[in-house]
């Protein structure tokens, strides 16, 4: 788990940190719809992040299922978005 919540937050780091810059092939400073999705996922990881450390100090085990579940469809979404922009 806490792996996962590492790799959470790395690809919330990379969302936000590319927000003005290039990232794959897309140029989130030309298209407000995808910068303001990078915003809102990398918040969205960030928050999953917290809740699944707070799980893994307090909850019991199988509870990290959630952040499992929440962390992959956060992701998914933004990849099926992603994958979506019309150029």
């Amino acid at each position: 788990m806490i792996v996962f919540i590492i790799f959470l937050l790395g690809l919330s780091y990379n969302l936000w940190s590319h927000l003005n810059k290039k990232f794959l092939i897309y140029s989130p400073g030309e298209n407000i719809k995808l910068q303001n999705a990078m915003k809102f996922t990398a918040i969205l990881l960030v928050i999953i992040s917290i809740i699944g450390v707070i799980i893994l100090l307090f909850g019991k085990k199988e509870l990290n299922f959630i952040t499992l579940v929440l962390g992959s469809i956060t992701a998914a979404g933004f990849s099926i978005y992603l994958g979506n922009i019309r150029g």
